[in-house]
């Protein structure tokens, strides 16, 4: 996305739209267990990423990864080729959502974008965060 505005307007109402859905869905008393508050942590994580996923579309290859990992597809690996090239990528493979299946150039593209879409949802979490201080909590 060339705006990066747009990025934010998207994640931020797709976003609460899902936080809206889970606290419908989730009791509106405080978590009583570890159990109760590690489901809500997965709940609000999974909203988030699939959030972002689908704010940027299916135009990048992590958010393509994402949107796959949410419904449950999986994908071949790919080779990586040369271990002595992608020695220091390695550990950006496992970060970025469909890393292990891209060359070191789109491995390094996809990771600053994913980084962009990062920064903009906990941009967007702590405004949410911060609105929310003031008036009653989301979940």
């Amino acid at each position: 996305m060339k705006n990066p505005n747009t990025l934010k307007k998207k994640l931020a109402s797709r976003f609460l739209k899902a936080m809206k859905k889970l606290k419908y869905k989730m009791s509106p008393s405080p978590p009583a267990s570890i159990a109760e508050k590690k489901r809500r942590h997965r709940a609000v994580r999974a909203a988030a990423y699939a959030s972002m996923a689908s704010a940027v579309g299916p135009r990048r290859a992590w958010s393509r990864a994402l949107l796959r990992k949410m419904k449950g597809r999986k994908r071949a690996r790919r080779n990586p080729g040369n271990m002595n090239t992608r020695f220091g990528l390695n550990h950006l493979c496992d970060i970025v959502p469909g890393g292990e299946a891209m060359d070191s150039c789109s491995l390094l593209n996809e990771t600053a974008h994913y980084i962009k879409c990062l920064v903009a949802q906990v941009q967007i979490m702590r405004e949410i965060l911060h609105s929310s201080s003031s008036s009653s909590t989301i979940l």
